[in-house]
């Protein structure tokens, strides 16, 4: 029988700079292994027990919008599962994946709602753009992804290997894509390990700041750009982020130095052994996938889309912040990573599709 449970016999040792960090969220592809072998299968009981609990909330007026822990109840031995799912995320793997979400017993608020709902057992949502939108739709709009300004998951190009700025990334596969499109994880523990094996001191560089661009999206008085280490150490944890396309885009920000031949050598360093160490999953429709940002990249390979609008690829995000993950440093919890992008004056919403946003 399979199981995604890794926690229970997890061993983990106090993390210290430029040392081995050993951590249960330290895997590899060949440890991984198949998803098959390590995901989760909604059971019909379980998927009865969302679906009860949506409904209930709609009975009661409640739009996806307003999902929260405190209304949302999930009964059943499936809430018992999200608990641990939450315990892998924070002392396990780091990467959890539920198969047979019921996408076809729910109309589209309807399952934002169990979608949304499902996430409050881990944290609480977060805004994920200027618009305020607690349900981010993962969806080729025709997007650019060299410009500056345009965020990736508006179009179909393989991206690069980053962390979302919240402790948990969720995605719910709506549609998949007619070719292409593979979601892929790295364990950033692995990444820091074999890094700190070839190059020590490439390391010791991706442990001071980097400037990263805000894309666009950011409030007046805020500069455009963030600045954070990509490996960090905070009350004996090892966290990471990514070396994604916010570092290049950076670049020519008012503010911004240009990077020094070190540590352009750092950054190719460490995405070539990102890409070593990816392992592509394939999406189905009704899976999802929460990610612990702090020890898991993710990236997507590029795709070629059906040409019927209703049958183009989708997925349905979630960034969501829970304090009781691992400990990483206060600058982080309390800027940009751990807050995600608060618009001003701007009411938080969960458009339904793509057509709703700006």
């Amino acid at each position: 029988m399979t199981d995604f449970r890794t926690f229970p016999n997890a061993k983990r040792v106090p993390a210290q700079p430029m040392a081995p960090v050993i951590d249960p969220a330290d895997w590899k592809p060949n440890s991984l292994g198949d998803v098959k072998n390590w995901c989760y299968q909604i059971s019909e009981s379980d998927a009865d027990a969302l679906v009860d609990a949506t409904d209930r909330l709609r009975a009661n007026g409640f739009t996806a919008d307003l999902v929260s822990k405190d209304n949302f109840t999930l009964e059943g031995p499936f809430r018992e599962v999200m608990r641990d799912v939450h315990q892998e995320l924070r002392n396990g793997r780091g990467i959890v994946m539920l198969r047979n979400f019921p996408v076809d017993r729910l109309d589209r608020e309807g399952v934002a709602i169990a979608y949304l709902g499902l996430g409050t057992t881990l944290g609480k949502p977060m805004s994920q753009n200027m618009s305020g939108h607690l349900l981010g739709h993962v969806k080729d709009l025709g997007g650019d992804y060299s410009d500056a300004n345009t965020r990736g998951y508006l179009t179909r190009a393989e991206m690069k290997c980053h962390a979302d700025p919240c402790d948990y990334v969720g995605l719910l596969c709506l549609q998949t894509s007619m070719s292409g499109g593979a979601s892929c994880v790295a364990s950033s523990v692995a990444i820091y390990n074999l890094m700190l094996e070839r190059r020590p001191d490439l390391v010791k560089v991706l442990t001071e700041d980097f400037y990263r661009s805000r894309k666009g999206e950011f409030n007046p008085g805020q500069e455009p750009w963030t600045r954070q280490p990509l490996f960090s150490f905070a009350d004996g944890y090892f966290s990471a982020t990514g070396a994604g396309a916010s570092i290049d885009k950076a670049q020519g920000l008012p503010g911004v130095p240009p990077l020094t031949p070190q540590q352009h050598e750092a950054i190719e360093m460490y995405r070539q052994i990102c890409e070593e160490s990816l392992t592509d999953i394939p999406f189905q429709r009704g899976d999802v996938q929460f990610l612990n940002n702090y020890v898991a990249l993710h990236t997507r390979r590029d795709y070629e889309d059906w040409p019927e609008a209703e049958r183009k690829r989708h997925l349905l995000r979630l960034w969501l912040s829970d304090p009781e993950n691992r400990p990483i440093p206060t600058a982080q919890r309390e800027g940009y990573r751990g807050r995600g992008i608060l618009p001003d004056g701007v009411k938080l919403n969960a458009p339904l599709d793509v057509h709703q946003m700006t």
